[in-house]
């Protein structure tokens, strides 16, 4: 039965302090005393390892930018011209000495980590008139608004200016006009991954109206989840029948995902109904001119270059439905991806070692197999995809391969525990 997963809320408090002056002749007047904070009201968050808890996003932190409106106007006037107020501002939460590590109904507020990290707080102060309106993801990247891009550029997350290319505009369905784009491209590596959150925008927000808390939700996995899990059968090598699960087994070493998309743009919509999100299929990273996005190899290796073993001497006698199989845990199980439509040419690839019972190979074979399949051609943003493949032994091949789409419910679970099943 599947578990309705709690929306987990950040609520935005106001407090007093001072910020550098603007020039613009619609910047705001100045600063009030009041720091621009954050509390939270629930024990747990949406997240990959790193962010699954509350305790674990203050250590990853999140970004906040805001733009400052005028007094009377609104951040989508004609004429209203926002101003960047605070751009990339760490976010995070400093423990109090003695406190548990619940960190619900407690102020986040911005700050700097150090090196051995630490955090010492790095306020950011509301402007005595006029309106913020906020724009959050998580996890932080220190350079993710950097004004000269390294290069190469292997960010994973880039905070993009405010789209104004009529162009470009025309391929952004429901685009929030002044608001950024957020660049997300995975690392290639299944470890260095991180499940990419982003609120929706927080518009027009006046620190007088809101009785000092406006929610942030975070609740809302943006990224596909996807996880593999494997069978065998035949039990036969290299001639004759050997006795079913005791002399020859399979033992996968490593699993690439080739040729689906890698890097794509978040950006910012509103409707009369609501204000959220959207991926763009339209609008590469590569060429903002162009709709051709570009394609990348996400590879998954196991801990000591294994992703599931043969336990030495215990070797389960396998039943007449063969699905009793062992689960084995590795923390490189699974993959965070861009929700997308498979394209035709994605290849999924897997290096696998036929071995004896006591884990010596035998042989090592590497498959390769069609990623789209009749049952699932796209990745669903916040879905987990798992895909089941039957490997044979005596033909050294693939038998058959299923995928599956599941509700991504997992509010207080460690991801990075991941159960490859065989």
């Amino acid at each position: 039965m599947n578990r309705r997963l709690t929306k987990i809320c950040f609520l935005l408090a106001a407090a007093f302090g001072a910020l550098l002056p603007f020039s613009c002749s619609k910047a705001p007047a100045g600063t009030s005393g009041h720091p621009v904070e954050f509390s939270l009201d629930h024990s747990s968050t949406k997240g990959q390892t790193p962010i699954t808890t509350l305790a674990a996003l203050a250590a990853q932190d999140f970004s906040v930018s805001a733009w400052y409106t005028p007094e009377g106007m609104t951040f989508e006037a004609d004429d209203a011209h926002p101003v960047a107020y605070i751009r990339n501002h760490r976010f995070g939460y400093l423990k109090a000495s003695g406190e548990d590590n619940s960190y619900a109904n407690h102020s986040w507020q911005g700050v700097n980590r150090a090196n051995n990290n630490s955090l010492s707080a790095n306020p950011v102060y509301w402007p005595l008139d006029g309106t913020l309106s906020f724009f959050c993801y998580a996890p932080y990247r220190a350079n993710a608004a950097a004004a000269t891009p390294p290069d190469p550029d292997e960010r994973d997350i880039v905070l993009e200016a405010p789209v104004t290319d009529d162009g470009i505009l025309s391929r952004l369905p429901g685009y929030l006009p002044g608001s950024p784009l957020i660049r997300v491209t995975p690392m290639l590596s299944a470890a260095s991954q991180a499940d990419f959150l982003c609120a929706p925008a927080l518009l027009d927000v006046d620190r007088a109206d809101v009785a000092g808390e406006i929610p942030l939700d975070f609740s809302k996995h943006r990224m596909t989840q996807v996880t593999f899990a494997f069978n065998e059968t035949g039990f036969t090598y290299p001639t004759g029948v050997l006795a079913e699960g005791q002399e020859a087994a399979i033992r996968v070493l490593g699993i690439t995902v080739k040729g689906v998309v890698g890097s794509k743009y978040l950006y910012f919509t509103k409707t009369p109904s609501r204000v959220d999100c959207a991926w763009s299929d339209a609008v590469s990273p590569a060429d903002p001119s162009g709709s051709d996005l570009p394609l990348a190899d996400y590879r998954i290796l196991g801990a000591n270059g294994e992703l599931k073993t043969v336990a030495a001497a215990n070797v389960p006698e396998r039943n007449a439905g063969n699905d009793n199989h062992n689960v084995v845990n590795t923390d490189k199980g699974r993959l965070f991806l861009l929700p997308q439509t498979l394209p035709a040419t994605a290849k999924l690839e897997v290096n696998y070692a036929i071995v004896e019972k006591h884990g010596v190979p035998l042989v090592t074979e590497i498959v390769t197999c069609d990623l789209p399949v009749a049952s699932l051609t796209s990745w669903p943003e916040g879905k987990v995809v798992r895909y089941l493949l039957t490997l044979n032994i005596p033909e050294r091949g693939v038998v058959s391969m299923t995928a599956s789409e599941y509700d991504w419910e997992d509010s207080g679970y460690v991801h990075g525990e991941e159960d490859l099943m065989y």
